[in-house]
């Protein structure tokens, strides 16, 4: 009797362990392609990142191909390709790059228009999720019979307030000899540049450009055309740069108070500037949020002060995000933007 249950015992740990086994290898096979499947994504590779044209004449085409490969082991989608200016034009093959493939970008600049020494990019966006934007950098000089002085006009820091010597620059193009090339137009698109007319010296055709006072506040960008009689040469840019900024000044523009905490009111102090001629006063300042005030000391009126910023961190909550709007007598600037920033102590 004894040795029939040990038979039926031994019998049954033999079935347990088969069950096991089969239960085991069913998860291993119903997990391993989803654990493969969460793995398995795109890598985006260029075959080169930048790419020297060397010297070239005004108006040739500079024509490279560049390859992307995808090392990864999902499909590769390219979703933009994007130039940095519209003298810099691309063509794709395909935008889908399987794994183990590769995709040819061709990028072409035209250098009609253009002088000295030049850096393009080209920004390639893909769902890479380690690495979603690729830039290729093309770079060289373009070489030509003018001579552009300065090859890009500068203004700087001006304001409303600046002089006029401030705000005006002289640009011109000397022409090589034994050239026939005539400057017929010198000429801006922008309404905030005026031109003045042509002044002929010889080989030498200037001109003065003045920033008008109506460029809008922030960093100004744009250009000064040469044209030339005919058209055997297409005209000849100049960029135009300048950092416009008012009249009425507030230093630092965003204020922060690092990690708001405690019974007691905080403060920070904001430098306040009238750069205009005529005396301007802050009339009164509107807070967005109830825990943020705000104060005016004057240092010189109507030119100089200073604006006292308080937070009181009982009446914050949350990570605190406001602005105070500062409402003056300026004729334009009438309302000045300062921006204040805190966060909560973690709990």
């Amino acid at each position: 009797m004894k040795n029939k249950l040990r038979a039926r015992f031994a019998r049954s740990l033999s079935k347990g362990r088969a069950v096991g086994v089969c239960v085991a290898l069913v998860a291993t096979l119903v997990a391993s392609p989803l654990s493969g499947l969460a793995e398995s994504h795109p890598s985006a590779l260029l075959s080169e990142s930048a790419f020297d044209f060397g010297s070239v004449a005004q108006g040739v085409k500079v024509v490279r191909e560049i390859e992307v490969k995808n090392t990864g082991s999902a499909d590769l989608v390219i979703q933009r390709v994007s130039p940095s200016c519209g003298c810099t034009t691309t063509a794709l093959s395909s935008p889908t790059v399987p794994p183990g493939k590769s995709e040819k970008i061709r990028i072409s600049f035209d250098t009609s228009g253009f002088f000295g020494p030049k850096k393009k990019t080209v920004t390639v966006a893909t769902n890479d999720p380690d690495n979603s934007e690729l830039v290729f950098t093309l770079t060289g000089h373009v070489a030509t019979g003018l001579t552009a002085s300065p090859t890009r006009l500068e203004f700087g820091e001006v304001s409303p307030a600046s002089s006029k010597s401030v705000r005006v620059r002289e640009v011109s193009i000397e022409i090589a000899e034994g050239s026939d090339l005539e400057v017929s137009k010198i000429a801006s698109l922008s309404k905030f540049l005026g031109v003045g007319p042509i002044v002929k010296q010889g080989r030498r055709y200037s001109a003065q450009v003045e920033l008008l006072a109506s460029a809008p506040k922030g960093d100004f960008r744009d250009r000064v055309i040469f044209e030339f009689a005919g058209d055997r040469r297409a005209p000849v840019n100049v960029p135009v740069t300048a950092t416009v900024q008012g009249d009425i000044r507030v230093s630092p523009a965003t204020v922060s108070f690092g990690i708001v905490e405690g019974g007691q009111v905080l403060e920070r102090r904001v430098r306040f500037e009238n750069k205009s001629t005529s005396p301007v006063a802050v009339r009164w300042i509107r807070s967005s949020d109830p825990a943020v005030s705000a104060s005016v000391v004057e240092v010189q009126p109507g030119k100089q002060g200073v604006i006292v910023v308080r937070v009181d961190p009982r009446k914050v909550h949350g990570d605190l995000k406001a602005t105070l709007e500062l409402h003056t007598s300026h004729p334009v600037e009438n309302e000045v933007l300062l921006n204040v920033y805190g966060v909560q102590p973690p709990k």
